[in-house]
């Protein structure tokens, strides 16, 4: 990033804008009324009415039922000539409210300690804290608390900003998602990221209809009542639960919501011992951990056929991995308290090759430290831990990874498709992925990943840490590792991103005689852990050159 880049003061304005109108230019069908009134008001102020709304939109205010409060005389921007008269055109627009009428206790977070003390008409201790402060003022007021707010609104105006909710379908639709804000916008203006182009035509946009929309805030709005739902015990978290929207057809997004939110609220009814409903909830999920977590409840309630029937269920069919193995092992470890082990193997756990070298303890990471030692055997050693073959596998299939695939875009400033981390990353590009894998020989492999590395550089891909992949390390892992080693890893890494992401060795050594060896170092103290159990036991399996270096520090 270029030291001299410098945002104008009002590049919120213009970043709201362009959010907004890119909304309405692709889903004006889709939007209510009220949501296109909202559109055409904010469009219809002066530039300081806009700069304000915007401001007070982005910011965090005081709650309550009028909306987010703020105090106008403790409002300060440069860029806006004349707050209150930018306020006051707000009003009239509808976008904001002015001292609304509200009860005492909505009111008060709006002053600061300090300033409740030295309102209040009798003295209270300063050693109160907030909330028994704000109730010792409210006491004072008797039947009437308007004496009260007199004190303390004189020479106030309280701002509550209006249509907030409009704009949150103006967020879903843009960003797909309630927790991103305009922060993306800013980070493309400083140049910390430049995104990759890919259509964004009608035909592929993530919502097609209005229900759609409407399940997503739904969903969203029952996000929000999450941690409320999760303190207050299993009737809570079943109301929640059946609060939930209703599913649409083809809308994997909302379903991995759900999904998701679901295994919480099931996960959550576990911990309160509330078995039976946990197990019901866990059957509406269709992704893992449901049938681990509802095998898990079978056994504790000693029904070990039906636990064992869902580790055999598991086993002929895994979603993933790390769910086979589960059932591998909690399958054998069931079948042995139900004394039924003849239908069951026990799992075998891989021993991979394994040395112990002395090392001077340094300040310098251990992996680091490690890459310097074995440097001296061989013709180069780079540390690169889970980017390098994630990396290559990026440029490899750049074009297939920003494919136009329905709704994996909302707008032009993704770093990934919105199902990258889902099972739905690879199935929903089968295909592509398929013919490409077919295709892979150490030609075709060199020349793409080179074409996109010299085109492509420096543009944002969520498989690619451009800052690692250097050219001599990239030189050497395409001329050493065989094509076979590619296909095989990229397959495992595309089967499931989520959880093949990580886990690689911390090391690549290319051996003066040739060829390449992957090593996981492991510093006094460290473990292997399962997600790199799986990963070396893998490399055995295919025969890829791979051992665990573990570092010792040498006594002085």
């Amino acid at each position: 990033m270029s030291a001299s880049v410098e945002l104008a003061p009002d590049y919120y304005l213009t970043n709201f804008c362009a959010l907004v109108d890119f909304v309405v230019a692709r889903y004006e069908p889709l939007l209510s009324g009220g949501e296109l009134g909202f559109y055409r008001a904010f469009h219809g102020l002066d530039s300081d009415s806009q700069r304000l709304y915007v401001r007070l939109l982005s910011r965090k205010g005081v709650s309550s039922s009028a909306g987010a409060l703020f105090r106008l005389g403790k409002l300060a921007y440069e860029e806006i000539d004349d707050l209150a008269a930018a306020a006051a055109q707000l009003a009239s627009a509808g976008l904001l409210s002015c001292d609304p009428v509200l009860p005492a206790a909505e009111l008060l977070p709006l002053f600061t300690k300090a300033e409740l003390l030295a309102a209040s008409p009798a003295t209270l201790p300063k050693t109160l804290k907030r909330p028994a402060l704000e109730q010792a003022f409210l006491d004072q007021g008797g039947d009437s608390e308007s004496d009260l707010l007199q004190l303390l609104l004189a020479d106030e105006t309280i701002l509550a900003v209006q249509c907030a909710e409009h704009f949150e379908t103006f967020k879903l639709c843009f960003f797909g998602n309630l927790r991103q804000d305009l922060t993306d916008y800013v980070l493309r203006d400083l140049g910390l990221y430049r995104f990759e182009a890919y259509p964004l035509d009608q035909q592929h946009l993530p919502f097609q209809s209005r229900a759609q929309i409407e399940r997503h805030l739904q969903y969203y709005e029952c996000l929000g009542e999450l941690d409320a739902a999760m303190d207050g015990g299993a009737a809570a978290i079943q109301s929640l639960a059946q609060r939930l929207p209703e599913e649409i057809g083809g809308d994997a997004t909302l379903h991995r919501r759900l999904d998701r939110l679901r295994l919480t609220l099931a996960r959550q009814l576990e911990r309160l011992e509330a078995l039976e409903e946990a197990d019901q909830l866990y059957r509406q999920c269709s992704r893992p951990p449901a049938r681990e977590r509802r095998a898990r409840i079978a056994a504790q309630c000693g029904e070990f056929d039906a636990a064992l029937a869902l580790c055999s269920e598991i086993l002929s069919a895994p979603d993933n991995e790390a769910e086979q193995v589960f059932a591998e092992s909690f399958g054998y470890r069931t079948a042995k308290r139900a004394k039924r082990l003849a239908d069951w193997e026990a799992p075998t756990r891989y021993q991979p090759p394994t040395d112990t070298v002395a090392l001077p303890a340094e300040p310098e990471r251990v992996e680091r430290l490690a890459a310097a030692y074995l440097q001296g055997e061989a013709d180069s050693c780079f540390y690169v831990e889970n980017c390098l073959f994630k990396g290559v596998l990026g440029l490899y299939v750049w074009d297939i990874l920003f494919s136009p695939v329905p709704g994996a875009f909302f707008n032009p400033f993704q770093v990934a498709p919105s199902d990258f981390r889902s099972p739905d990353f690879y199935r929903m590009r089968r295909q592509a992925f398929e013919r490409r894998l077919a295709e892979l020989d150490s030609g075709s492999l060199s020349r793409r990943v080179r074409a996109n590395y010299d085109e492509k550089w420096g543009i944002a891909n969520p498989l690619v840490a451009w800052e690692v992949l250097s050219e001599p390390l990239l030189t050497q892992a395409l001329e050493r590792i065989p094509a076979e080693h590619w296909q095989l890893l990229f397959r495992r890494l595309l089967n499931d991103i989520e959880h093949h992401r990580n886990g690689l060795p911390d090391l690549i050594l290319f051996p003066a005689a040739g060829s390449y060896e992957l090593v996981e170092v492991k510093g006094p103290g460290d473990r292997l852990q399962q997600n790199q159990l799986r990963w070396l036991a893998f490399f055995a399996r295919h025969h890829i050159p791979h051992r665990v270096l573990h570092v010792e520090w040498q006594q002085p």
